[in-house]
């Protein structure tokens, strides 16, 4: 896209329950989009998005790590291959050749790798990146209600307040030229989407705001959504404006091809 190469990695695989993931949608429509497994979970991918220009290189988020405990790697059905540091080597890169890091959100399957242990602490795994992150988030998840409580995992985000690599940022944020921030609300109170502009060319990092591709049409969402109707709303807008221009998309969990042209997708 320009002067920038678009890379998808993949963290891993994992499952979640299909009912969950599809909220009111009933399971004879969503089942032939998203199979089943016998525990009722769907398979899911771990996607993050690489971004390499002549001056800098991007993460956009940092999958789901390894602090998973074993009976948790049994209930998510992980499986992975190679996992985000091996896909950034495969890319020639080391952890410290990263700028910036973007969090959608810091729910534990989208920041595991944002920090890694280091004997009995956990410090920042790109010490060099800026990390960024929507203020609103970052205090919903230090201090996560009865509900998220669950999704986040402190040792994931933490260290990088104390590592000094925080940035956080307040609604629409120019990160670089031609890569912006805005935020959503939605999923989480402070969830972010990506939009990566070069040219007339644009790429549109969803996050959570439509996990796969089965998530497309504007009522099917996740039961994960804190605020549905506020997804709802933001979500028709952004992807018709995405279809119109026939955008390329980015989808975190989708586990075939991670990218897709929003004019082929149908209607929203």
């Amino acid at each position: 896209m320009g002067d920038w190469e678009l890379v998808a990695l993949r963290d891993a695989f994992f499952r979640l329950d299909g009912g969950s993931m599809f909220g009111v949608i009933p399971k004879v429509l969503w089942d032939r989009k998203k199979p089943a497994d016998e525990r009722n979970r769907i398979h899911l991918g771990l996607n993050c998005l690489l971004v390499k220009s002549p001056n800098w290189t991007a993460l956009i988020e940092a999958g789901i790590g390894d602090k998973i405990a074993p009976a948790d790697e049994d209930i998510y059905g992980l499986e992975r291959e190679t996992g985000l540091p091996a896909e950034l080597a495969a890319e020639g890169l080391e952890t410290d050749d990263i700028d910036f890091v973007i969090l959608s959100h810091l729910h534990l399957d989208h920041c595991g790798w944002a920090t890694v242990r280091d004997g009995d602490s956990y410090h920042p795994t790109f010490k060099q990146a800026r990390y960024i992150i929507q203020k609103s988030e970052w205090q919903a998840a230090a201090k996560p209600d009865r509900r998220s409580r669950a999704s986040y995992d402190s040792r994931n985000f933490e260290a990088l307040q104390k590592g000094g690599v925080l940035h956080l940022v307040d609604g629409e944020h120019e990160v670089l030229p031609g890569i912006r921030v805005m935020h959503t609300g939605g999923h989480t109170w402070g969830h972010q989407i990506v939009v990566l502009e070069s040219g007339d060319s644009r790429c549109v990092f969803l996050g959570d705001l439509v996990p796969t591709l089965a998530h497309f049409k504007t009522n099917w969402h996740m039961s994960w959504d804190l605020f549905p109707l506020e997804l709802m709303a933001v979500k028709e807008g952004l992807l018709r404006e995405a279809a119109e221009r026939d955008d390329l998309l980015f989808f975190t969990h989708e586990d075939g091809e991670a990218f897709a042209r929003a004019g082929i997708l149908g209607e929203v």
